[in-house]
């Protein structure tokens, strides 16, 4: 485990404690509205602990194959953003930084160990 996947599994933590404590911090940053009880369970559940879960697991596990699956999950978001900007007509800067932030995030969970799995 080198310092780049676990800087990527921190980041992965923080936005996830960003959903699950403070989930209209979340929802202004995504531009969803968490107004509703219901939505709030959204940010909390799937945008806190699943992202806290995933950045966690590497770190407690120190498996270079769970970095790779976060990293992949972190790569996954970043191409379905970049098809929602295609298929939505959604080129705004906003979703052009969330590209470069997954990808960026990305890059940190798959670098060394976990790409060299790859070849």
């Amino acid at each position: 485990m080198e310092w780049l996947n676990i800087a990527g599994a921190a980041i992965t933590i923080l936005m996830g404690c960003l959903g699950l404590f403070v989930p209209d911090k979340a929802s202004a940053l995504t531009g969803l509205i968490a107004s509703t009880p219901a939505a709030r369970a959204e940010f909390r559940g799937t945008l806190g602990v699943t992202f806290m879960f995933l950045g966690a697991v590497p770190l407690v596990s120190e498996s270079p194959y769970a970095f790779l699956t976060a990293g992949a999950c972190w790569l996954g978001a970043a191409i379905g953003r970049i098809i929602s900007i295609v298929a939505d007509s959604g080129n705004e800067a906003k979703n052009w930084g969330a590209v470069a932030f997954e990808l960026a995030v990305a890059c940190l969970m798959l670098s060394g160990e976990p790409v060299r799995l790859l070849s």
